[in-house]
């Protein structure tokens, strides 16, 4: 299986921080052959003050850059991870970081960005605001799309969302295609959640070739399903309904995993039990219950091949690097 999104990076860096590495060490067992075999590892960036009582106190202070925090952790990953599993690095809020940081960022290994968390900041608003994608937002994207690395739409409130589409349509009219995708999101039609997306989103997601990342988190698959003790094969049976849905419209051959299993990073009790899947276990465990509505072709398209079509452009200089003028 292809996990689109795990905040893999700030993990290994909370680790790094309490000099603990035995539990992400056990983690990073579950990335094998017969599991997942490959991810979107990210370093996810949220207000300050989120991040210091929620992550760690000293996870983002002012003396430490993204750059060197990003380094840190990528040779982390780098040293612990088993060499054959396939590792794409992004980073999640773009707050603390400036656009001419994206080339050595580049440099070091990113090849995805999410320009907002649910925060609103310098370069666009997530969902606890409601402007859109500012110029500082589309000298970011130009700069990223000119490095050829792709554009994660989750997290964006509905104005950015739609922003970010129309400034890759105006790619796509000159004969760029940027990689887009919502690495972690699921349908807000099935599930009334901000961080989901609506019909009409991904309707114009599919318009510039986008992709989406389905999560497997119970409280984007059913509203108040953690506070509502909602039944485990009930949440599956929905989960796989979420992507059904965004199946038809986005079309199967765009359809993704994503867990975004907070159930390491976060040590709070609640939070252990957001999953729908154990992670020890995901390939096999959805792989049937996959089975109960797709063909095994299907199934291998939805759980890899999907992910591994777009993640090879990026990876492997298929994608085409040219820049334009956004003014």
């Amino acid at each position: 299986m292809y996990d689109m999104h795990y905040d893999l990076l700030t993990a290994i860096y909370m680790a790094k921080l309490n000099n603990d590495f035995e539990g992400i060490k056990k983690w990073i067992s579950y990335y094998n052959s017969n599991n997942v075999t490959g991810v979107v590892a990210n370093m996810c960036f949220m207000s300050k003050k989120e991040m210091q009582e929620e992550y760690h106190s000293n996870y983002y202070k002012e003396n430490i850059s993204v750059l060197r925090m990003f380094k840190e952790s990528v040779d982390l990953v780098n040293e612990f991870m088993n060499k054959d599993i396939d590792i794409l690095f992004g980073i999640e809020g773009c707050d603390y970081l400036n656009k001419d940081e994206l080339k050595p960022l580049y440099d070091i290994g990113l090849r995805a960005i999410a320009p907002v968390w649910n925060e609103p900041n310098k370069y666009a608003s997530g969902i606890r605001d409601d402007y859109g994608l500012t110029l500082e937002g589309a000298l970011l994207l130009e700069e990223a799309i000119t490095l050829g690395i792709a554009i994660d739409l989750s997290h964006c409130n509905e104005k950015t969302f739609s922003d970010i589409i129309e400034f890759i349509k105006d790619y796509r009219d000159e004969g760029i295609n940027p990689i887009v995708y919502a690495s972690h999101s699921n349908s807000r039609r099935l599930c009334d959640r901000e961080r989901n997306l609506t019909d009409n989103q991904l309707i114009k997601l599919k318009e510039v070739d986008g992709y989406v990342g389905v999560m497997s988190n119970r409280n984007f698959v059913i509203k108040g399903a953690l506070e509502n003790n909602i039944d485990i094969e009930l949440l599956k049976d929905a989960y796989i309904q979420h992507l059904i849905h965004i199946g038809n419209i986005i079309g199967f051959d765009h359809l993704m995993i994503s867990t975004d299993d907070i159930k390491f990073s976060l040590g709070d009790i609640d939070y252990q039990k957001l999953p729908i899947y154990n992670y020890e276990s995901i390939a096999k465990d959805l792989r049937k219950d996959l089975s109960k509505y797709f063909n095994e072709e299907a199934v291998e398209d939805i759980m890899i091949n999907n992910a591994n079509k777009i993640l090879k452009k990026v990876k492997g200089g298929n994608y085409e690097r040219k820049s334009r003028n956004v003014m």
